[in-house]
């Protein structure tokens, strides 16, 4: 299976969770898109954009992710693994996204600022440094990459052996 024809069986499936994947149709389907997104973000990250354009970009990105989400949901399951891990780890990235999303002052623009009460002013820095929302931000990395990494990992693995005459009887070799 060659890129185009991967890209664009995956791309007819991409609502498909169902059934098996092949590794070329998966990795061919991962590689392109993978470096769709990777240049989006690189040009939403580098390049001054409008509000509208990083719209724009984000519901491309999460168009980007149904199909690849969908191939390799399949490609887990063909490997006999676990098939909704790819699921779990876009779940996680979302969520990701969002706690990223949560603007968090540092802790020395903290320190220049006062909160006026009735009562008197105060120190924004006494206040608290959102110190869970920092150690999520801290953490993510080390649990979302190795969560990523195992699912390119079982992507790997073989296609499980089925009995073809069940599948296909035009496919076995009737010799006696």
């Amino acid at each position: 299976m060659g890129p185009i024809s991967a890209l664009s069986t995956s791309i007819k499936r991409s609502l498909d969770f169902t059934g098996r994947s092949t590794r070329a149709e998966f990795w061919w389907t991962w590689s392109i898109l993978y470096g769709v997104a990777m240049l989006l973000m690189a040009y939403r990250s580098t390049v001054v954009t409008t509000q509208e354009a990083s719209i724009l970009i984000t519901i491309v990105l999460c168009m980007i992710a149904l199909p690849t989400m969908a191939v390799g949901t399949r490609r887990l399951r063909d490997a006999a693994m676990w098939p909704w891990l790819f699921l779990v780890v876009f779940v996680f990235g979302l969520f990701a996204q969002i706690i990223y999303a949560i603007p968090v002052p540092s802790k020395e623009a903290l320190a220049h600022l006062t909160v006026q009460f009735d009562d008197g002013a105060v120190q924004a820095s006494d206040l608290g440094h959102y110190p869970v929302l920092r150690w999520l931000r801290d953490a993510m990395p080390y649990v979302g990459q190795p969560l990523a990494l195992l699912c390119l990992i079982l992507a790997l693995l073989p296609t499980r052996k089925t009995d073809l005459t069940l599948t296909d009887p035009g496919l076995v070799n009737d010799r006696p």
